[in-house]
């Protein structure tokens, strides 16, 4: 151990510089050259990407910071693809080694989720296949080089005729942006291509079969490595704090004497993130705490903190805190709403959690829970939408569908019992109106005849009268056919009895819907049928053949 300490401290008082642009960061070792093209590479490959998703500047969750050594051998323990260290996410590379085609497929796929909703799998699949070929040189993007023959997959091969051929690239986005909305491939090829799934699909077989993969050039960054890209030099504890998280993201046992070999807030989150990794608690919480007393600005030692914290007021600040130094994380969020007991409240953090992370099931689940705690079931319906969108397999969100069905179910009841209470009210209302105006009434004609039978003498009873109102009725059962009778309609309904009845509806524009599901009646059969509580005015008509006119529909 005190030899890889030497080496350790030796090997990060090397001349390292390092330069940044957009989300990426790169070091190294062995001079300016390697930083520039590295860092060139990684800003193409987003950009490139972009235009294939239709984002003009994509996102990623955590900033990724990649290691370049002069050779193989000092890379020690590193992660071969990007993987979260103690602030970003890690990489080291060989000063003359390329990216590997696994570091190229995790950056493809890291971009995916941050930038898109969700799209089918042989979707993503083959855009990251697709993708783990690029090839960059200084402005120049050529996409589209062959995998491995063993790998030419059928979803690489979609997404490289979608990409490559002159015919369908510029429409790429829109057929992606398509699969986001609705997941329906049939739709989007037809608003992309003006081609139906099952010919886009038999012109796919064609292109499999002949094995003639081309490449084409993609709009890169007018960036030019020498002129744009300016690497500065990295102090000896900055480089020895970004060799501790290459180590750390590597799970690297020799992470822990790294961090003890330094000092600050960032070794001390460091020895916390292993703390917490080796389920040592109280030891993680002194470290955290620690490090946000040496002003950490690093938003997961304020979330770790706060998920550790026992005090409901300080974890909250401390959770605050994470949110405010990374506004694109819904963890913080999440971790909030757990505090909260008002399901109102509760569902402002959780909507903020799913917006940063659309793809998280979790999150969006647990924000249906909050807006149906808060009878709030138009919201419910919405964010079972985005949980049966993220869901990550079929059958998963299938089971989603379904709870989604029974939510809607429970709104309609909801909305059948508030309509029954506001009536209720309103009836009940009306009754204290009238028994406060009976007796105001009552009082003034005793008044006046005392006034006009000073004697006592009894005044001749009122005549009463009664004026019945119009012949209205209600029918309900399964509303099974709608017939169109040019300007009128005709319901057909059978009854609980099983007894078809025919009403007809005199003027469908006027006739009132209510209740949840599709509010839309279209002509003929209707599949499936759906219950329905018809109110009408009872009158035959014989021409027609109907019991009654239909007043208003409410859907069951």
């Amino acid at each position: 151990m005190g030899l890889w300490l030497v080496w350790f401290a030796a090997f990060a008082e090397d001349h390292w510089v390092a330069a940044k642009s957009g989300p990426f960061e790169v070091m190294s070792n062995g001079g300016d050259r390697p930083v520039r093209e590295k860092l060139a590479y990684l800003e193409q490959f987003r950009a490139a990407f972009g235009t294939t998703i239709g984002v003009k500047e994509p996102e990623l969750q955590w900033p990724i910071r990649v290691l370049v050594f002069k050779n193989s051998k000092d890379m020690h323990a590193g992660p071969g693809t990007f993987r979260l260290g103690r602030n970003a996410l890690m990489l080291g590379v060989a000063e003359n080694a390329p990216f590997s085609r696994e570091a190229l497929k995790d950056l493809a796929r890291l971009l995916l989720e941050r930038n898109t909703a969700g799209l089918p799998p042989s979707i993503e699949t083959g855009l990251i296949e697709l993708f783990s070929t690029i090839e960059v040189n200084a402005t120049h993007i050529t996409l589209g080089a062959p995998v491995p023959a063993g790998e030419r997959s059928r979803d690489w091969a979609r997404m490289h005729l979608l990409t490559v051929s002159q015919d369908y690239f510029g429409r790429t986005r829109v057929f992606i942006n398509n699969l986001e909305q609705t997941s329906d491939f049939d739709a989007a090829y037809r608003n992309a291509y003006q081609k139906t799934r099952a010919e886009m699909e038999k012109e796919l077989d064609a292109y499999l079969q002949t094995g003639n993969f081309g490449t084409a050039s993609v709009p890169g960054l007018a960036l030019s490595p020498s002129r744009d890209i300016r690497p500065a030099e990295a102090d000896s504890d900055r480089a020895k704090i970004a060799l501790a998280d290459l180590l750390l993201a590597a799970g690297s046992p020799q992470a822990g004497p790294a961090y003890n070999a330094l000092h600050g807030a960032a070794a001390a989150e460091g020895l916390g993130l292993i703390a917490l990794k080796e389920n040592k608690t109280a030891e993680a919480r002194i470290l955290f705490a620690s490090a946000m007393e040496s002003a950490s600005d690093s938003p997961r030692a304020w979330y770790e903190a706060g998920v550790l914290e026992t005090d409901a007021e300080k974890a909250r600040k401390d959770l605050l805190k994470a949110g405010e130094l990374d506004l694109h994380w819904g963890a913080p969020a999440f971790q909030l709403a757990k505090l909260e007991e008002d399901p109102g409240r509760k569902a402002v953090y959780l909507k903020k959690a799913a917006s940063c992370d659309p793809r998280n099931v979790d999150y969006w689940q647990a924000l249906a829970k909050a807006y149906m705690a808060a009878e709030n079931f138009v919201e419910a319906q919405k964010a079972w939408g985005g949980a049966e969108r993220a869901a990550a397999t079929p059958e998963e969100r299938a089971r989603i569908h379904e709870v989604r069905l029974e939510v809607e179910q429970e709104r309609a009841d909801f909305e059948r019992a508030e309509r029954k209470r506001i009536a209720e009210e309103r009836e009940r209302d009306l009754a204290r109106v009238k028994s406060d105006s009976e007796a105001a009434i009552h009082a003034a004609e005793m008044a006046a005849n005392k006034k006009l039978n000073p004697d006592g003498a009894p005044p001749p009873k009122a005549v009463e009268w009664w004026n019945g109102g119009e012949g209205r009725a209600k029918l309900e059962g399964t509303l099974a056919r709608f017939d169109c009778l040019g300007p009128k309609a005709r319901l057909v309904v059978s009854g609980a009895d099983g007894k078809q009845v025919q009403l007809l509806v005199p003027d469908p524009s006027q006739i009132v819907l209510e209740g949840g599901g599709e509010k839309t009646l279209a002509c003929g059969a209707q599949r499936p049928p759906r219950k329905v509580l018809i109110e009408y005015n009872v009158r035959q008509d014989l021409k027609y053949k109907t019991a009654g006119d239909a007043v208003s529909i409410e859907f069951r």
